[in-house]
């Protein structure tokens, strides 16, 4: 139950990554008076309408939960007025806040970020952290300022990135961690005694948000550039590829991967060279990946083994995978 006395927490939330640190506060007895999230989605093959896992948690814990499109509309800012919070708290919420919000409590607003800022700003720093093969990422705990990302940060905390990381893993790590720096620094932030340094923008970089055009493989890069494209994309979606058979140019998603020995091979990227008991063996640009699980289309995930025994006409003739349904590949 919400502690009756103390400062009063205003939390503002969306996805997974969110429910760890609202978990903690309340675990804490921070007074929580207002939980706002993102309105339900569709989602699923069926694209019924699913609440966010914050509202999911807040709900189940007895906590008021507002869920709106637009954070900013006055209707809601009045709303959060009327919780009298002295700071807000905020994580992967999925809105910008403007100075209304901003202004409604008196020890303002700071926010959880899945990255060592000033590097990745913006909505997928987990995910590039991973596509650009980085040893180790981080959280940021920092006050939120009108631009994306650049408010002055009060405490950051590291993180090992490990080899068998994807995206969700890695972000299961960096939730948790976020929640623990947020309760280690949250009665300093209430006190107004945690000093704030501000971001050097000249190492500022940015993590724009992932599209369908970053799940294409391009078979001309690395083996080890394709492999951590893959990682930053898994679990919430694949890459993919295409190939050509006697029905004309299918689509292929890839789920798992790994970097495999080219075995002297000297194949035009994209090409399969072989198959072993764990994979099929395909050419890269430089080296060569080791295709774990696959799914065709209007089928479900299989191991790539199976998947190419199944294609027994393609093996004569040679399979390569291309970038583009197009005869001119």
């Amino acid at each position: 139950m919400n502690n009756e006395r103390g400062p009063k927490i205003v939390y503002l939330g969306s996805p997974d990554f969110a429910v760890p640190a609202l978990a903690a506060l309340l675990g804490a007895g921070y007074q929580l008076p207002l939980v706002v999230t993102q309105p339900d989605r569709p989602k699923g093959r069926k694209k019924q309408l699913a609440p966010t896992a914050v509202r999911q948690f807040a709900e189940q814990a007895g906590l008021p939960v507002l869920a709106v499109a637009d954070v900013n509309q006055p209707e809601v800012v009045a709303q959060i007025a009327a919780a009298e919070p002295d700071l807000l708290v905020v994580a992967a919420f999925g809105q910008l806040l403007r100075p209304a919000v901003l202004q409604l409590a008196p020890r303002g607003a700071v926010n959880i970020h899945a990255s060592l800022l000033p590097e990745y700003r913006g909505a997928a720093p987990i995910q590039q952290a991973l596509m650009d093969g980085c040893e180790k990422t981080g959280v940021t705990l920092m006050y939120i300022a009108e631009r994306l990302d650049a408010g002055d940060i009060l405490a950051q905390a590291e993180c090992a990135i490990l080899p068998e990381d994807n995206a969700g893993t890695l972000r299961e790590r960096l939730a948790a961690l976020g929640a623990d720096l947020l309760l280690a620094k949250l009665p300093e932030i209430l006190n107004g005694q945690l000093a704030a340094t501000p971001q050097d923008e000249a190492l500022a970089t940015y993590a724009g948000k992932i599209t369908a055009l970053h799940e294409l493989l391009n078979w001309e890069q690395e083996a080890e550039t394709l492999h951590n494209l893959l990682r930053g994309l898994t679990p919430d979606t694949s890459a993919y590829t295409y190939y050509q058979d006697e029905h004309g140019w299918q689509r292929l998603k890839i789920w798992r991967m790994e970097v495999a020995e080219p075995w002297g091979n000297a194949a035009s990227a994209g090409t399969v060279f072989g198959a072993d008991k764990d994979g099929l063996l395909v050419a890269a640009g430089e080296g060569a990946l080791r295709l774990l699980e696959v799914q065709p289309a209007g089928r479900g995930r299989m191991p790539a083994v199976s998947w190419w025994h199944g294609h027994q006409n393609l093996h004569k003739k040679g399979l390569r995978f291309h970038s583009a349904a197009s005869e001119n590949n």
